[in-house]
């Protein structure tokens, strides 16, 4: 394909959509049927219409037509997802029921979240008037009298859609409504594109609903009708003659083209031009019959406005209905345009006679439908199409209908369409579009591990999400692209699911699983905190996945190495990475200081523990997770404080480098971990001192650690076992924190004195020293950095505080395995309640998964407890995508007012004999009188304004009901 070398700055990309159709409840049933030519008319047997309340008269009326574009649960709707209450959602209009349960499919088709929407969004949509106000609210006596007139008008107001929707999603940008009859849907196409072209909206929701209440299952056929006689509407065929009513809706969601490609927008189509008039009076026949001349003019109006020539059109949608003056006229519209020397071939394709004739939502639909064949690359066939009109043989070739499913590639020239909608009345309007810009062929790889993650309001509704995600998953062609898309595109609610795979095959085996799709309910915001792990259960390679895979864990990870490399001449950082290791540990190594092989010392361990903490936090805080405090045990406490801002991550590794030297010139020494308090030890043996040996690590109750010279730890140990105690010795090289350090307190004092200049921290981070947040007194002493060295560890004091000031945060321990989730779950003052914020970032060396999984479910497991994530972040550098996944499954119930009594008198198909004619009664003030004609005005009927009722029926032929709006009762006329 060529390449484009176009201006394309004032396109606008199609990148959401959605409809319900007759026979479609979704884009995707909508795109199956017109591809297999197959239309969703209703077509109903006798016993059918009986069932559905058709008078016996009428179903075996010979006039009787089954025929209508019909849509099931109508009066169903999830009221709780968008906040009414019973009694207001009965009120409200199907209509926008509808349309704001198809706009949030939209937005979620486009990968919007409403909440996380950059700038402004507009709203353009129209509607046909509320016939449930009509037939349904105000023949409803308790209701009409209740609710009264003005507050069922504002609950039913088609004008009132697009604000109904802005409201209910908070979106600020323009929300105008649009009327222009069958042109509706496209007029608000248009005015969607000129307010993103001015700048006006950067998101624009466009659409339109027609549906009108009740929905009959046919029609009762008179000569000279616009209605077809069999129940079938042949568009542009030889034998068309007459339309078939229908019901619908479709929304589609609209960007500015170079900011859709930027955010990774999956693109339908692009929208190059457009064009909105008035026929005027001079070319028309009458106000109900369309003009050749305006038809022609609005089309060349979007071609100049596209800059396309009628040569480089492909296709044409249609806005006929199927009448045999209303197919010649468009025709010969068409003929005006495209029979000039250039044009080789236009094919037209249409879609009333698949859904019915569905009023303002016409043009939408057939925009969808567009759109689809662009983005699918197929021309979806004709429905009922036997000969073509011979009006179209004026053409040739030039004008033929699309008869057949087909092909239709990218070639060297984009392909480009044409959709049509003219508006009883005369407004026309017509937009063109083309076919989206191709994908970029490569981009960076993806994460060998993605993070599925969804959520819904109701448990039932994410379990229902599940099962669809579940049965899409087929369809799946890219992974990291439907991680994307469900992280930056869908909203999170209080249900929330997640599960970790590594394929689309590993998907099915993950949805399967009774175990690996992780739930949690009725999540709230929480906060993060971040557990930093000091020397113990670090093994060789426990972050080489992550170190090839993550650029800004790579980045620290490099950035520390060439400190350490200045400080200690070695790189002590490549334990980290390579091939994985297995000189992991146990609890007890845990618990202490054991180093990851039997020779290493604190010149290569403690760099490295502090490298990996640091790392880990420099990329989670890259992914929006922002701790509120941070705890490091020990040599975590540095990496806490780098991460903070108290330290530079200069002074922090030279501090690190330093202090570890100086203990290696240290005799060495040992520790061993001891499950008992420190009162209860004394209680045994006496002060530890007497051993030579000093009470390390302060990690629970009755969870201790003690550190000396050999010797003194041995003698220890025997004696706490005449006790029956064990003392479990621990893998190290030096006795830490003890008084074996002292020798080198006052050397490391004065290099933190010459060499630090600490700074109040960003966020708190708790001291080892004394277990509550380190002070501005602590930072500014030099002696600080040695009195940590030589000092037990009080991480039971960190535990408390953590509980008691952080009930309900969330803990990431950030290191290898769980050794300090362990201490708080063994400790008393920490809930058990609480034990699932406990996250681990790392596998331990005795966990086989890889690294990069247990970091990916560690990020979706703080995902599931409230920790917010800044999924842009997450996804960025890596060219993410959007695509196409299932939209929320709405919790749909009945909302749903009757009329007190069944109209009796009027036979289903007798308001289309003529007009309905409505009897007011009573003194009217202006008001009541302006509200009586306007409804006349939007239902087509006549309203009479104080006759009696033998009066208005001797006069009229007829007399439908009777209004009273001086009570706001609405009489039955019997």
């Amino acid at each position: 394909m060529t390449t484009q070398s176009r201006d394309t700055g004032d396109d606008i990309a199609i990148v959401g959509m959605a409809g319900n159709f007759p026979g479609a409840p979704d884009i995707g049933k909508f795109w199956a049927d017109l591809c297999a030519g197959r239309d969703g008319i209703t077509r109903m047997t006798r016993d059918e219409l009986l069932a559905t309340g058709v008078a016996p008269q009428v179903a075996d009326d010979p006039a009787f037509v089954a025929a209508a574009g019909l849509l099931p649960g109508i009066d169903r709707f999830d009221a709780d997802f968008f906040g009414y209450n019973r009694a207001d959602a009965e009120l409200l209009d199907p209509q926008h029921r509808l349309f704001l349960e198809n706009a949030w499919h939209a937005l979620e088709d486009a990968g919007v979240d409403p909440d996380r929407i950059e700038g402004l969004a507009g709203v353009f949509a129209g509607g046909a008037p509320s016939t449930y106000l009509l037939s349904n609210l105000l023949q409803n006596d308790v209701t009409a009298l209740t609710a009264g007139p003005d507050q069922l008008i504002l609950q039913n107001e088609k004008d009132l859609i697009a604000s109904r929707l802005s409201y209910a999603l908070d979106l600020t940008g323009p929300s105008v409504s649009v009327q222009s009859c069958s042109s509706t849907a496209l007029a608000a196409v248009a005015q969607g594109c000129s307010s993103l072209l001015t700048g006006e909206s950067d998101l624009v929701v466009a659409g339109a609903v027609s549906v009108v209440v009740p929905q009959e299952p046919g029609y009762l056929y008179r000569e000279g009708s616009r209605f077809a006689p069999d129940g079938i509407n042949r568009i542009l065929d030889a034998g068309a003659n007459g339309k078939v009513p229908g019901n619908g809706l479709g929304v589609v969601v609209m960007r500015r083209l170079e900011d859709a490609l930027a955010d990774g927008d999956r693109v339908y189509a692009v929208v190059r031009g457009w064009a909105i008039h008035h026929e005027g009076n001079r070319a028309r026949q009458a106000f109900n019959l369309p003009g050749v001349p305006g038809q022609a003019a609005v089309v060349a109006e979007a071609l100049a406005a596209a800059d396309v020539d009628p040569a480089e059109i492909d296709h044409v949608e249609v806005s006929t209905l199927g009448t045999p003056f209303g197919d010649v006229a468009e025709i010969s519209a068409l003929q005006k345009i495209f029979d000039v020397d250039g044009v080789e071939r236009v094919t037209l394709g249409s879609i009333d006679a698949n859904l019915g004739h569905i009023n303002q939502a016409g043009g939408i639909a057939r925009f969808i439908k567009a759109a689809l064949a662009l983005h699918h690359e197929k021309l979806p066939p004709a429905v009922n199409f036997e000969k073509p009109n011979p009006q179209l043989a004026h053409s040739g070739d030039k004008l033929v209908v699309q008869e057949t499913l087909a092909d239709w590639p990218r070639g060297d020239r984009p392909r480009l369409a044409g959709v049509s909608a003219y508006g009883f009345g005369g407004t026309d309007a017509h937009v063109v579009i083309e076919e989206a810009p191709e994908n970029h062929p490569s981009r960076p790889a993806a994460r060998p591990h993605q993070l599925l993650a969804w959520s819904a309001r109701t448990p039932e509704a994410a379990d229902a999400m599940t099962g669809r995600l579940a049965a899409d998953r087929p369809e799946w062609t890219d992974l990291a692209d439907v991680a994307y898309t469900l992280h930056a595109g869908r909203k999170a609610f209080e249900h929330r699911r997640m599960t970790v795979v590594s394929s689309v095959d590993d998907a099915a085996e993950a949805f399967g699983s009774e175990t690996r799709v992780v739930a949690e309910a009725d999540t709230h915001s929480r906060k993060a905190a971040f557990l930093l792990a000091g020397v113990g259960e670090q093994y060789r390679g426990m972050a080489g996945g992550l170190y090839d895979s993550e650029p800004e864990f790579k980045a620290a990870i490099d950035e520390c190495a060439a400190l350490f490399r200045q400080h200690l001449g070695t790189d002590p950082t490549s334990s980290l990475l390579g091939a994985r290791g297995s000189d992991g540990g146990d609890l007890a190594r845990l618990l202490g200081r054991a180093t990851d092989n039997e020779d290493a010392g604190p010149a290569v361990t403690q760099p490295a523990v502090f490298t990996l903490g640091y790392a880990l936090g420099r990329l989670l805080r890259a992914w929006g997770v922002e701790p509120a405090v941070l705890a490091g045990y020990s040599v975590g406490e540095f990496a806490a404080a780098a991460l903070v801002g108290a330290l530079t991550l200069e002074e922090a590794t030279a501090l690190v480098a330093t202090r570890a030297k100086l203990i290696e010139k240290l005799p060495q020494g040992a520790m061993a971990a001891i499950p008992l308090g420190a009162d209860e030890l004394a209680a045994k043996v006496g002060d530890v001192t007497a051993f030579g040996v000093d009470v390390a690590a302060l990690n629970g109750p009755r969870m201790i650690v003690v550190s000396g010279p050999a010797d003194g730890v041995e003698k220890l140990a025997a004696a706490l076992a005449e006790h029956g105690v064990p003392a479990r010795p621990l893998r190290t090289t030096h006795a830490f924190h003890s008084r074996a350090l002292r020798p080198v307190a006052a050397e490391l004092t004065a290099w933190a004195r010459q060499h630090l200049t600490p700074r109040e921290p960003d966020v708190p981070y708790l001291s080892n020293v004394t277990g509550a947040p380190i002070t501005a007194k602590q930072l500014k002493d030099p002696g600080y950095w040695a009195e940590h060295m030589c000092r037990p560890v009080r991480f039971a004091a960190m535990i408390e505080h953590l509980a008691s000031d952080s009930p309900d945060t969330v803990l990431l321990e950030l290191g290898a395995g769980q050794s300090l989730g362990s201490m708080f779950r063994g400790h008393p003052g920490f809930p058990q309640a609480s034990w699932p914020l406990l996250v681990p970032t790392l596998p331990g060396e005795a966990d086989p998964r890889p690294d990069t999984e247990v970091l990916t479910e560690a990020l979706g497991r703080a995902w599931l407890s409230g920790v917010a994530i800044d999924w842009r972040a997450y996804h960025a550098g890596r060219d993410p995508r959007k695509t196409t996944l299932p939209g929320y499954p709405f919790q749909r119930e009945r909302y749903w007012i009757e009329p007190t009594e069944a109209r009796s008198d009027v036979a289903l198909g007798a308001r289309d004999a003529g007009k309905p004619v409505y009897l007011v009664e009573g003194d009217l003030d202006v008001t009541a009188r302006d509200l009586a004609t306007r409804l006349g005005a939007e239902l087509g009927a006549t309203v009479v304004f104080g006759s009696d009722a033998a009066a208005v029926r001797a006069e009229h032929g007829r007399l439908d009901g009777v209004l009273d709006l001086t009570t706001s009762e609405a009489k039955e006329n019997r």
